[in-house]
């Protein structure tokens, strides 16, 4: 039975795994004045209880938020919000190496506590720091390594934090195969999308 539970867990909430995701793509930026739906984005550095400061990321909050609006999100109407800026101070989760294969089990239950339900939460970690991911999402939370932070990875991981799973469309930005080719979501999509964003308004 724990074998079954197991296999629908993987099945379910797996990490997405890095493939081609550094081959260059450039995506037209689009902003609107004009959103149906806004939501919050909190970021959270993930560090070791060694290192007290999130300046080792070298991330512009402003401009990655900018980033994910133009090329993914204003385009359908939806918005995204800077948040706060913390950091998160957590061995287990700094060093993913060290959980292979659990990353996704690792990631929920370290972060339970730690994330706003009305808004959507980015946690960001190194790289270098886990072997095959390059991200994670689901339930509002968000898992993204320093790398892949300007790539379709991030809209696909907030895609997935907001309810929506693989598919098998090339180009799609939920798709399973040939990430750095992510680029649309379905209307089916944006209508979950802004469906889950309703039920999380205060």
């Amino acid at each position: 039975m724990k074998s079954f539970v197991a296999t629908l867990a993987f099945l379910f909430f797996i990490s997405c795994n890095v493939e081609d995701d550094y081959v260059p793509f450039q995506i037209e930026q689009v902003f609107s004045n004009t959103l149906e739906q806004t939501i919050k984005v909190d970021i959270i550095y993930i560090q070791p209880s060694v290192v007290s400061n999130q300046s080792s990321y070298n991330l512009d909050e402003t401009d990655f938020i900018n980033n994910l609006n133009g090329s993914f999100f204003h385009r359908y109407g939806i918005g995204l919000e800077k948040g706060d800026i913390a950091i998160m101070i957590d061995d287990e989760l700094y060093d993913l190496r060290d959980n292979g294969g659990e990353e996704t089990r690792v990631f929920l239950a370290q972060t339970q506590n730690s994330y706003n339900k009305n808004r959507i939460t980015i946690y960001i970690m190194k790289r270098a720091n886990t072997l095959t991911i390059a991200g994670i999402g689901k339930d509002q939370r968000v898992l993204i390594t320093d790398e892949f932070l300007y790539t379709p990875t991030a809209p696909h991981e907030i895609g997935h934090s907001l309810g929506l799973y693989h598919s098998t469309i090339e180009g799609n930005i939920m798709s399973k195969f040939r990430p750095h080719m992510r680029k649309d979501f379905t209307n089916e999509q944006v209508d979950k999308i802004k469906n889950t964003m309703k039920k999380m308004e205060i």
